[in-house]
């Protein structure tokens, strides 16, 4: 057996390795979410599946580790593979982004190029934003009706 195209087959192998896009459900986006993901070296394509019930903030981070990945960038896309206006670079220090998102299904799409062995960790937190009650409404409206009461009695006196 010869050594050297059995060696140029593993070396093949493993840097097709780098290259394959993985994409992981999370299903509907709990508190906290989070992931890692890598490459031997070469294109780094991830997605992030998830799903919100409601109109939510969500903030989100990536961190990196072992060699330097650039470009390196993820975004927030909807399921029908439209773009949001939430796009952002990664590298470096972590850097906690936040999106205001209506109810539906999303997806984070990670990308970089790395020279070598490069890994990475994305971190989302998802909040439901406030509803304010019918109660709330009717105690501003009352107010202001009490405000607009006392400044007309003393504009008359």
């Amino acid at each position: 057996m010869q050594l050297k195209p059995f060696v140029a087959a593993s070396l093949v192998a493993f840097a097709s390795l780098g290259a394959q896009a993985t994409t992981t459900d999370w299903d509907a986006h709990g508190l906290l979410e989070s992931a890692l993901g890598g490459t031997g070296g070469g294109l780094i394509y991830d997605t992030y599946l998830f799903t919100l019930s409601a109109t939510s903030t969500v903030d989100s981070s990536v961190s990196t580790f072992g060699a330097a990945i650039a470009p390196a960038n993820y975004s927030i896309w909807n399921s029908d593979n439209t773009a949001t206006p939430y796009s952002w670079n990664f590298g470096g220090s972590p850097t906690v982004h936040t999106a205001t998102l209506t109810a539906g299904n999303y997806y984070y799409a990670v990308f970089g190029v790395s020279p070598g062995f490069a890994a990475y960790s994305i971190s989302s937190a998802a909040v439901a934003v406030p509803v304010p009650e019918p109660e709330t409404y009717a105690m501003l409206l009352a107010g202001l009706g009490v405000v607009g009461f006392v400044a007309r009695r003393r504009r008359i006196d």
